[in-house]
């Protein structure tokens, strides 16, 4: 699904109302009528409704949905809270509202006596605000965000910016924000989850045609047949053409990294697995892992052996390796004479970060996968996720390289700067060896999926699918890297139907 930015929207309003044809204000009715079923689906009419309107075209849908859900029995109360003059639509819709007694039009509200069965419906200033929120607006807003209720935003939290940080303070915080056809970048961004609550994409039939010819470099994932194709084999397939992988990590005293990383490779398909392991550590990996080949490392305590990996399609370097000399200079080496497909984590951005002159050394389609501090020490500080966003697609495009920057939705960023969320995951997942797993699925993957961009993007969404539904057998605090790697099996089977 594309992430269209303001302008991108408004023209496709205005397409959509040219050459379905339909009037504006017959679009405003759909989109509100949209809004209404949703609210319907969720609350009962034992709720009280207070909608609070601005005087733009986010008001009209505001009006609208007021007296659409009158007509579901629903109390409403309308709070004008910037007068009676306004757009064009706006002014429509007020009319309308007026000759319906049952929804009373009002510029106060006793916020201190709501109570959770109050729906609060902020339709206030949609997508086109352009400056921060002040005075009396600003008052209604924080009186609202400290009342007691469920809080509705219609397109967007008003206070809030689509397409860039937020620059005010006053921002309303909605436990829903029920948005039209496409999704907005400002959805994407960690520091605005605590204004956006759950989000909600209704569709109101805008033209497809104009959407589709839209050119935006976000986009949200979702599995496409193509890709569930590749992850089939014929009939008549061998270990071989799984593919080989394998996985440089977990040093002596470190080897849950590598049994995480192993593991998820085993149980996302790959063929033939191999670990490079201290000689101290072999049994490890022989009693957790009867599946893998062992490469035996020659150093007693530290990975730093360059041995034959030219049979390996995909390597995972980086998690647990630490950071002695040796393993620096297998790295180095790795990242000159390695052919194949190359998986960077952890300690691997580390080293990346400190030794810079490595970062020149990148082969093309090298997949990295850093947490924000991680990414931060490969690029330098950012303030906020639209300054992470633009510094991502600078970092893959200078280095030809694909970096997936973990987080809720997690952005996968190609050479060329394309960037694909993933909305998949959850709070469960943000523990000691998650980052592991995800390498290890990557390595499952990439042999037969091939194209590194569509690796990253479906091993990521398979990762988060698998701690939803760790999750939801095992609740947050109890699910772990090693649960996730037990749901694998119904993620898989999950878009293999």
């Amino acid at each position: 699904m594309k992430i269209l930015n303001v302008n991108q929207i408004r023209e496709a309003d205005q397409y959509t109302i040219k050459n379905e044809p339909i009037a504006s204000i017959d679009l405003m009715e759909r989109a509100s009528r949209e809004v209404v079923n949703w609210i319907c689906n969720h609350f009962s009419n034992e709720y009280e409704v207070v909608v609070l309107a601005g005087s733009g075209n986010n008001a009209g849908d505001g009006l609208a949905i007021a007296r659409l859900l009158s007509h579901h029995n629903y109390n409403v109360r309308v709070l004008l809270v910037m007068g009676e003059s306004g757009s064009e639509d706006f002014e429509q819709n007020l009319n309308r509202l007026k000759s319906l007694h049952e929804v009373k039009i009002t510029d106060d509200f006793d916020f201190l006596n709501s109570t959770n069965k109050t729906i609060f419906i902020d339709a206030i200033f949609g997508s086109g605000l352009s400056r921060p929120i002040e005075g009396k607006i600003a008052n209604y807003i924080q009186k609202v965000n400290d009342a007691k209720g469920v809080k509705i935003a219609v397109d967007i939290p008003s206070g809030l910016f689509t397409d860039e940080p937020s620059p005010g303070t006053v921002i309303f915080k909605a436990d829903y924000t029920l948005s039209f056809q496409v999704p907005k970048l400002a959805f994407m961004m960690a520091e605005n989850q605590q204004y956006i609550g759950e989000f909600e994409i209704l569709d109101i039939s805008l033209s497809n045609e104009f959407i589709n010819k839209c050119l935006s470099d976000y986009t949200i994932y979702s599995v496409t047949d193509e890709v569930k194709l590749l992850l089939k084999v014929e009939s008549t397939a061998h270990k071989g053409n799984r593919g080989r992988a394998a996985i440089v990590a977990g040093g002596h005293a470190k080897m849950g990294a590598a049994i995480i990383a192993a593991k998820g490779a085993l149980h996302s398909g790959i063929g033939l697995l191999s670990v490079q392991s201290c000689p101290h550590c072999i049994n490890i990996i022989q009693i957790q892992i009867p599946e893998a080949l062992i490469l035996e490392d020659e150093n007693e305590y530290v990975l730093g052996s360059f041995l034959n990996y030219e049979n390996q399609d995909v390597l995972v370097f980086g998690p647990a390796v630490g950071f002695s000399n040796k393993t620096v200079n297998l790295f180095e080496e790795l990242l000159k004479s390695y052919k194949g497909q190359l998986i960077l984590d952890a300690d691997a951005i580390t080293i990346l970060a400190e030794n810079r002159e490595l970062l020149q050394l990148l082969p093309k389609g090298t997949i990295l996968s850093p947490h924000h501090g991680e990414f931060k020490r490969l690029v330098g500080n950012y303030s906020n996720n639209f300054e992470a966003l633009m510094q991502l697609k600078s970092f893959c495009k200078h280095h030809k390289v694909v970096v997936i920057l973990k987080g809720k939705y997690a952005a996968v960023c190609n050479e060329d700067g394309q960037v694909s969320f993933n909305t998949t995951g959850n709070p469960g997942m943000a523990k000691g060896g998650s980052g592991d797993l995800l390498c290890g699925i990557l390595a499952g993957i990439a042999p037969r999926v091939k194209n590194p961009f569509e690796v990253a993007k479906l091993a990521v969404y398979l990762h988060g699918l698998a701690g939803d539904l760790s999750l939801e057998e095992f609740g947050e605090n109890y699910m772990t890297p090693t649960t996730m790697i037990v749901n694998l099996s119904k993620a898989f089977k999950s878009i293999e139907k």
